[in-house]
């Protein structure tokens, strides 16, 4: 009886162990895509040129992705270059529209 309870124990430690890690790089991951999107959000709003657009930045394990609309192709190239100088960002998913020509 005691070695069962030995064991269970033992396999309980196990699987706390191992899941403990991932929850952690699963909150830690949420916080730096956060951190991530705002550091963006708040470039874009700093630019004289894209701060009256509505660009639209959620970024998934350092994936940016952008939507939105804009006026010209110009402003879109600065949208994805300052996302993609953006320290942590991986990728840049571009699916801004050009409204105007």
């Amino acid at each position: 009886m005691l070695a069962l309870r030995s064991l269970s124990l033992a396999a309980a430690l196990l699987l706390l162990s191992t899941a403990l890690p991932a929850a952690a790089e699963t909150a830690g991951g949420y916080m730096d895509d956060t951190a991530i999107s705002t550091k963006i959000k708040a470039s874009l709003i700093k630019d004289q040129e894209l701060k009256a657009f509505d660009i639209h930045v959620e970024t998934d394990h350092g994936v940016v992705h952008l939507t939105g609309t804009v006026d010209t192709s110009i402003q879109k190239a600065d949208a994805v270059r300052i996302a993609k100088t953006t320290e942590n960002v991986k990728d840049v998913v571009n699916d801004i529209t050009v409204t105007k020509k």
